[in-house]
């Protein structure tokens, strides 16, 4: 898949594109993590953060896509769209994953960390954008619920 964003999707780029983009943008970059920000069960934004000492803040805002919408097509042929923010910082990984946060990418040499593959990251997001436990595969209206009831899930997700 190509990281260029066509001009004719200026208004929304693809989760996929968007995070790959992004990944393409630096140098080294010691984990991306993806904040799902929800009213009740629906997601209203997303914030992608950047930890990368080649960031020039502890908050680098960044325009990287001329769009102004995320999308993702869900399991069910759904398409979901909310407005995104990208931030970059150089302030030191380790945000803990859940129902409203899931870590995309990784580093391999980020200590307390087992890696994870950009691939993987986008993998887990889409499960729970599309509602589904990425540890259980149970599908849930509620992921912040089905983890309060699931300590397994919860618990799997913090590693």
């Amino acid at each position: 898949m190509s990281n260029k964003i066509k001009p004719e999707e200026e208004d929304e780029v693809s989760l996929e594109t968007l995070v790959e983009t992004v990944y393409a943008e630096f140098d080294y970059i010691a984990e991306i993590h993806v904040d799902h920000l929800q009213t009740a069960s629906e997601v209203t934004q997303l914030i992608i953060t950047v930890h990368t000492g080649e960031a020039e803040s502890y908050e680098d805002w960044l325009d990287v896509a001329p769009a102004s919408h995320v999308s993702l097509t869900t399991d069910d042929g759904i398409t979901f769209r909310a407005p995104y923010s990208v931030l970059a910082s150089f302030s030191g990984p380790g945000h803990i994953n859940g129902p409203e946060g899931t870590t995309v990418y990784t580093a391999s040499n980020v200590l307390g960390s087992e890696p994870r593959d950009l691939s993987e990251g986008l993998r887990i997001l889409q499960q729970k954008l599309n509602g589904f436990c990425p540890t259980c595969g149970e599908s849930s209206e509620n992921l912040r619920q089905h983890y309060h009831d699931q300590r397994k899930c919860a618990e799997a997700e913090m590693k």
